[in-house]
């Protein structure tokens, strides 16, 4: 029984991978674009809304990254990224791109690289943090990787851009 006296329907429920993802599109979510060097310093990265704060001592985040993601690699070998949430003008096609299979995912992008050589993305990021990586954890068919972090900014300017029912959506807060 509900807490308003009605009972569940629980004709439309299920299970499995199905199950979860039409549930997690319930959750709205902020979205963040990860990125990394590979070889010779080229920028790489990917978009994600597996994000979050895990500790304040020592700070640590996490970031989990699908198994068949081109970045992965990079991430593990680096073992130190960027992560920028992103809002405002140009984070939708920006996050877009970054969840493609893109082979240059910067191109046309506004980015320079840290004094630490990573690249940091210039617009549609409203905020930006330095990680090195601490852990990481298997988990199903993803990597968690928590990261220390070194360093970032927050930005001012617009809110968020958020991920609800499988749609980019911005928000008014800034």
């Amino acid at each position: 029984m509900r807490a308003n006296g009605g009972t569940a329907d629980t004709a439309g429920v299920r299970t499995g991978a199905a199950g979860l993802f039409s549930v997690m599109a319930a959750f709205p979510t902020g979205v963040a674009i990860v990125t990394t060097t590979a070889e010779g310093g080229r920028p790489v990265g990917l978009t994600t809304t597996a994000l979050c704060s895990v500790s304040a001592r020592p700070p640590l985040l996490l970031v989990s990254v699908g198994e068949r993601s081109r970045t992965l690699r990079w991430l593990r070998e680096r073992r130190r990224f960027l992560v920028h949430v992103m809002g405002g003008a140009g984070a939708e096609r920006l996050c877009s791109r970054f969840a493609s299979t893109d082979a240059d995912k910067f191109a046309g992008a506004s980015w320079r690289h840290t004094g630490s050589g990573l690249p940091l993305l210039e617009d549609g990021v409203i905020a930006w943090g330095e990680c090195a990586t601490e852990q990481e954890v298997e988990a199903g068919d993803h990597m968690v990787i928590v990261g220390r972090y070194l360093r970032g900014e927050r930005l001012s300017g617009p809110g968020p851009l958020v991920y609800h029912a499988r749609t980019y959506r911005d928000t008014p807060w800034g």
